[in-house]
């Protein structure tokens, strides 16, 4: 299975080398240690999806004010470590969480982690709000890896943050590349997050899976390791990607959606719609 992720992600590199996730494999320190264009990066997802957006420090730090009044001032990508996180525990009253509405499979729910992500959140949150991502597709799509969407072109060489200037990855050690992970797309550069973004959908990582990942230059520490035996994911993405929230309703969806038949550069052959990407606050029943 290894071997097939990194064949997937050699072709990825080339052929969507500014798509969104086109990545080198990070280490979880945050450095690059092998390039790996795992296909799973949705890599190419956003890279293609913010290669015209792909600018200087200089010019990336800046941006017009969001339509909350707030302005993007990264000026490099931030870490993070939050003892106690728990990823998938089920959202809590007051959680913010997002609704996908997905034409002809139904509703996909995702907590929010503005904690792990403060920015990537407040990007997300401000663009369903504005209604962006509505009638938009689920661009490509890989089995046993992610679904991509939130490329207005439907290409994966579009689309734009809400300060309209790409911003940086914000890594959390505990916030994994799992399965039902809620992940910005972006390319090798970064900054290079605009509002691509993939839903992670491989379901089973062995031990085998991880002895290989580490002699290939990926570093996972022990809990890490725990984590993605447990849940599954993309290991090799771990720390090369913001996570921002996690799918916890509607899996079964998300694996419909990587079913579906694709051409040769993974865009489905059917358009795969989100009707609606609703903003809103969990409420215990």
């Amino acid at each position: 299975m290894k071997i097939k992720y990194l064949l997937l992600t050699l072709v990825l590199v080339m052929a969507f080398a500014f798509a969104g996730c086109s990545e080198k494999i990070s280490n979880s320190d945050g450095s690059k240690s092998f390039s790996e264009d795992t296909e799973e990066t949705s890599d190419s997802t956003e890279e293609e999806a913010t290669s015209d957006e792909s600018q200087t420090d200089s010019e990336s730090s800046t941006g017009v004010a969001a339509p909350d009044g707030s302005t993007m001032d990264m000026t490099e990508t931030a870490y993070t470590s939050i003892e106690g996180f728990d990823q998938t525990a089920a959202p809590k009253a007051g959680d913010t969480i997002i609704t996908f509405d997905v034409e002809g499979f139904g509703e996909i729910k995702a907590k929010l982690f503005p904690e792990v992500a403060p920015y990537g959140v407040k990007n997300f949150v401000n663009l369903a709000n504005e209604g962006y991502y509505d009638g938009l597709t689920f661009h490509r799509v890989i089995s046993d890896f992610m679904i991509q969407g939130g490329d207005p072109e439907g290409t994966g060489m579009g689309g734009e943050s809400i300060w309209k200037t790409p911003f940086y990855n914000e890594i959390c050690d505990q916030a994994c590349v799992i399965r039902g992970s809620l992940c910005y797309a972006k390319s090798q550069a970064d900054p290079s997050i605009g509002s691509q973004f993939f839903i992670t959908q491989l379901a089973k990582v062995t031990e085998d899976d991880l002895t290989s990942y580490e002699q290939q230059g990926v570093t996972l520490t022990d809990e890490q390791k725990k984590i993605y035996l447990k849940n599954g994911g993309a290991p090799w993405l771990q720390g090369g990607y913001t996570v921002f929230g996690q799918v916890y309703e509607g899996m079964d969806l998300v694996d419909k959606i990587s079913k579906v038949e694709t051409d040769e550069s993974d865009k489905p052959t059917t358009d795969v719609i989100m009707k609606s990407v609703k903003v809103s606050t969990f409420a215990e029943e």
